[in-house]
């Protein structure tokens, strides 16, 4: 009777220690995913829900920690992880399990993210993200009080027979994994190279954007008045390089600044993934209006031969307030060189702004598409922005080394009334390739 008193109480504790520590044991190895709101595959796995099962079908084992690279510190943490693995750069999404880095979804995380975990458990790997907390390894010593227990007599054999049992399955799991692993390795390799190919055409619709949006008939109109202005009130060679470079640098930097602006209020939305996703398909929107509009002008162009019925061109209440400010800051060409500079640098800014009006139609859904194909690279956005602007300003910069070497500006005036449909079927091209662009990234 007293043995059972003592037993009940007994047992009780020992179950309470029993689920205690089982509920106490920390997990056997970390694993980290990176995304972006950006990016259309991190959605694709936010929407399947394969955090929330990745965490419920490996519970007790694995710690899924998630970062997303708008966030600047994650961003700084995410080319940190690049380089401890010895790697120079990745896609997302990005899983990091141990030694094991999984790019995409679903390919790579889909299929590998299983097998990754029990490579780590199996080999102990630690998962290498600085700032990581290190797991204590309580499943390991929770596991060595058996081996006194079986170490009294006979049980060291099955100890050791179990040893090798547990070994044992290993290679006979890689046999049939090999094969598994073969097939991923070359879907790997083909959307590697489909990435690869992608880049490289976002990059030249980039170039072909740029130019295409520098010869825009709103700003080049701009220039060939810009440069009988010059011509009018006489200005010498030297004037001309002070203010053309002058013109040309405020341009560059005027259009760079209203991109990373737009970068920012796009990137100022990325925890409203409604909004987000109204922005993007609104803009695709835009794409295919500017599509349609460019077309009519270009078919009526092509009929009439007359601009005046073109309906993507600037207003001429725009055009007669980028003359008055040209005029109010130019017309006092006897000013000193460092004045002429600095009104040049100001008249390059304001009318900037102003036709932005006419060539934001091509700019706008550029940075879209850019922001969308650099994902969570700020530096590959960067170099973007800045190839589209260096391709933006380079007719201007033509046509002002062009007019040192003597060349009027009716040559130029004649010059755009006869490209004049050219340029509106290059702006249809670009219009129908971002539109595709913008589209493929969607899904």
């Amino acid at each position: 009777m007293t043995f059972r008193r003592f037993l009940k109480p007994f047992l009780s504790l020992a179950l309470l220690v029993g689920v205690g520590s089982s509920l106490w044991a920390a997990p056997a190895v970390q694993a980290v995913l990176f995304t972006s709101p950006y990016c259309p595959h991190c959605r694709h796995l936010k929407q399947n829900g394969f955090p929330q099962q990745f965490r419920e079908k490996h519970q007790g084992q694995v710690e899924l920690l998630e970062y997303d690279l708008t966030e600047q510190a994650n961003n700084v943490l995410f080319f940190q992880t690049l380089k401890e693995y010895q790697l120079e750069s990745a896609g997302i999404p990005m899983l990091v399990v141990g030694e094991t880095i999984l790019q995409g979804y679903p390919t790579q995380i889909g299929t590998g993210a299983d097998e990754a975990v029990q490579k780590a458990i199996a080999n102990g790997e630690t998962t290498r993200v600085p700032g990581l907390k290190p797991i204590e390894k309580a499943p390991a010593k929770a596991q060595t009080p058996a081996e006194p227990a079986e170490s009294t007599s006979q049980p060291k054999q099955p100890a050791a027979a179990e040893e090798t049992a547990a070994a044992q399955p290993e290679p006979a799991e890689e046999a049939p994994a090999s094969t598994e692993e073969i097939a991923a390795q070359a879907e790997e390799a083909q959307m590697q190279a489909h990435e690869n190919l992608f880049s490289q055409i976002t990059l030249w619709a980039i170039i072909g954007a740029g130019l295409a949006d520098g010869i825009n008939p709103c700003a080049f109109a701009v220039i060939v008045f810009f440069v009988s202005f010059l011509a009018a009130y006489k200005y010498t060679k030297k004037e001309i390089i002070i203010v053309g470079t002058a013109y040309c640098t405020a341009v560059f930097l005027a259009y760079l600044l209203m991109g990373l602006g737009a970068f920012h209020a796009l990137y100022a939305m990325k925890g409203f993934r409604y909004v987000t996703l109204a922005v993007q398909w609104g803009t695709i929107g835009l794409c295919v209006i500017f599509l349609a509009l460019s077309l009519y002008d270009f078919i009526v162009y092509q009929r009439t031969k007359k601009s005046e019925k073109m309906l993507l061109q600037l207003p001429k209440s725009y055009k007669e307030y980028i003359h008055k400010v040209m005029r109010f800051f130019l017309r006092d060409k006897h000013s000193s060189m460092w004045r002429l500079l600095l009104a040049a640098f100001a008249v390059g800014f304001v009318v900037s702004g102003v036709e932005a009006v006419c060539t934001g139609q091509v700019y706008l859904p550029t940075c879209v598409v850019i922001l969308k194909e650099a994902g969570s690279q700020s530096w590959k956005a960067a170099e973007y922005l800045i190839m589209y602007n260096l391709m933006f300003v380079l007719p201007l910069v033509l046509v002002f080394v062009l007019t040192l070497c003597g060349k009027e500006s009716a040559t130029f005036n004649s010059w755009l009334k006869k490209h004049l449909g050219l340029s509106k079927f290059l702006l249809c091209c670009v219009f129908l390739g971002l539109l595709l662009l913008m589209l493929a990234n969607m899904f």
